[in-house]
């Protein structure tokens, strides 16, 4: 074995001595290897050029930092049913007759129906209009309050009191109901309550509710990167010039599709508010059937239609705790608070622009054939000049 494998050595080499006698043979071979190490470097700089343009990073001088403080949301939500609503029923009730408390109830759950609650008894509308009797819309706006000063007796910011509230919690009508947002504190864009956002119920008892929050800064050329490589977008990069973007804002619309689709009703729509559209009781009967709630986070998990703001704040939850407070009496007290200030936040930069990459190919092409643009150019010069020299002739 071992001198049949001696004797085939000595044939392959002998066969590449032979080859490369032949001069022209050799300078074909080192070409083409040079082209395909030249071809095969190009390929991996393109693909990282349109995969990995950009990263993140994290920055520590926070001494220079400004602070932005995060969105807060209010939301009314269910409670026990008040008496000024059962009074509401009755007046809308045919023929003076008392409604039934199962009624009073059914209209009550639907007066606070959201994505996240579709809990709805049909039968106690039936022989009724598509809204159980009632303009579910109008009795809204009658009971619902439209402005904080209704129901906020005092606000602090930073330990100090606000004169009006009204200048920090903009009334909202969106797809988790009658929502007041602070969003006109920060330079982020409005950032809206979905059915998928995490929430925190207020109770009787004063309560605190703790924070922590991450900033990320985007360099100014990041917005030039194609949404695919940074994977995020910017407010402006939105379908509707209505709507600025956002998670949230995409997650609503996403839902308001679905739910079209599924039963032809939505619960809101943020671009279009249509009361012919708005989900009577069996479109949210439809609705609760279809498991409206898991198929739109299934749609947009597997999808990816909906990508994190790039400006977007990283918020963790630390922990709510009760607190005694005396001095309110009767008053429920909420407040928020960020457990300590940032000593950290993300940066978004570009790592390769499409300058760096003109600049890395020309550099490979030199580095395989030997020849800088200057030499190419007198390459060219040389070529002209024979050519000149030989029409003169």
């Amino acid at each position: 074995m071992g001198t049949m494998a001696g004797k085939y050595c000595k044939a392959a080499i002998g066969f590449l001595l032979n080859s490369f006698s032949n001069r022209r043979f050799f300078w074909i071979c080192v070409i083409l290897l040079s082209a395909w190490n030249m071809t095969t470097i190009f390929l991996l700089m393109k693909n990282r050029s349109d995969t990995d343009s950009t990263s993140i990073g994290v920055t520590t001088s926070y001494l220079s930092w400004i602070n932005t403080f995060p969105a807060v949301s209010l939301c009314l939500s269910k409670n026990r049913i008040t008496k000024e609503f059962s009074e509401a029923v009755k007046r809308r009730a045919a023929n003076n007759q008392s409604p039934s408390y199962t009624y009073i109830r059914t209209l009550y759950d639907y007066l606070f129906i959201n994505p996240n609650n579709l809990y709805l008894k049909e039968e106690y509308c039936k022989d009724l209009n598509s809204t159980c009797g009632v303009d579910i819309l109008d009795m809204r706006k009658e009971l619902f309050a439209s402005s904080c000063t209704e129901f906020m007796e005092q606000i602090y910011f930073s330990e100090k009191l606000l004169p009006n509230c009204e200048e920090i919690f903009k009334f909202h009508e969106l797809e988790m109901g009658y929502c007041f947002l602070a969003n006109n504190l920060i330079d982020y864009p409005e950032n809206q309550p979905y059915f998928n956002a995490l929430s925190y119920t207020i109770t009787s008892d004063p309560s605190v509710h703790s924070f922590n929050v991450e900033g990320i800064d985007n360099h100014h050329d990041v917005i030039d990167e194609p949404v695919s490589q940074r994977m995020c977008k910017f407010d402006t990069e939105t379908n509707d010039n209505k709507v600025l973007y956002s998670f949230s804002s995409c997650m609503s619309e996403i839902r308001s599709e679905i739910e079209m689709k599924l039963c032809n009703c939505t619960l809101f729509n943020q671009s279009e508010q249509n009361p012919l559209k708005y989900c009577g009781v069996e479109g949210i009967v439809c609705l609760d059937k279809e498991n409206l709630a898991t198929k739109v986070k299934s749609y947009v998990g597997s999808n990816m239609v909906c990508l994190p703001s790039c400006m977007e704040q990283q918020i963790s939850y630390v922990g709510s705790r009760e607190k005694n407070f005396n001095e309110y009496g009767d008053s429920i007290m909420v407040e928020i608070e960020i457990t300590s200030p940032p000593t950290a936040r993300y940066f978004r930069a570009v790592t390769q622009t499409k300058l760096d990459l003109v600049v890395a190919i020309g550099g490979v092409i030199g580095l395989f054939t030997g020849a800088s643009l200057l030499n190419i150019l007198e390459i060219i010069s040389m070529i002209f000049s024979k050519i000149r020299i030989m029409f003169k002739n």
